[in-house]
């Protein structure tokens, strides 16, 4: 029987996209349901009447309440894009900030709270001294969809007790102690006239991209760095 599955990406996304199309090479009957790529991203009111055996969350804002998680059947599955030790929001920031040498996607199961539910598998990737926060993004976006194939392919090929096998094998694995929140990294840009120059870099490294970076006030005005 052809399996039913809920995927959630990022609307104009190009490996959210890929992901689908995986989906539906693998034989699953997919309901796809692309969000904004903003804080605050809503699912929409028609994904309430979804149900069915898998759910995947590739990428989005959105929390995922405990009445939809408990409609699939079989299991709903995040692709959290750092290691275990930075669940919720920033992991990219606080990865490169506090100096890490390696990162990584969480493969877990979902459950109520966010990242937090039992692991599946983490995929690890280095992190290079000359990494900043979007090369760093664009190499774990690339380890993400590479973990979407590894597991939804074999998923596809041997059922659920495939992913049951891994999850055995990533017991010793946990999840850090303190979950993320953006707010705590709008907080970190920010920065005073006694920085160090060696912190003012770190600073740069871990915040920098876009319209992001190290902000400071001075007189009531606000002044940031655009590199």
């Amino acid at each position: 029987m052809t399996k039913k599955v809920l995927f959630i990406g990022f609307a104009d996304c190009e490996n959210s996209l890929k992901a689908f199309d995986f989906l539906n090479v693998c034989g699953y009957d997919t309901t796809p349901v692309w969000t904004e790529q903003k804080r605050g991203a809503r699912l929409p009111i028609h994904v309430k009447e979804w149900s069915g055996d898998y759910i995947f969350h590739l990428k989005s804002y959105c929390i995922l309440r405990k009445r939809l998680l408990d409609r699939a059947t079989e299991a709903s599955i995040n692709f959290h894009p750092c290691p275990p030790a930075y669940p919720g929001a920033g992991g990219v920031n606080w990865t490169l900030y506090n100096g890490d040498k390696d990162t990584g996607v969480t493969v877990h199961y979902m459950n109520e709270k966010v990242d937090n539910g039992k692991i599946i598998k983490v995929y690890k990737l280095p992190v290079y001294e000359n990494d900043n926060v979007a090369s760093l993004m664009s190499r774990i976006e690339n380890k993400q969809l590479e973990a979407f194939y590894d597991i939804v392919g074999n998923l596809s090929r041997y059922g659920k007790k495939y992913l049951d096998n891994l999850s055995l094998q990533s017991s010793s694995q946990k999840w850090g102690d303190h979950v993320g929140r953006m707010r705590e990294i709008d907080q970190l840009e920010f920065f005073d006239e006694t920085i160090s120059k060696e912190e003012l870099e770190r600073l740069i490294r871990a915040t920098h991209i876009g319209r992001f970076g190290p902000k400071i006030k001075i007189h009531g005005y606000t002044f940031q760095y655009k590199g």
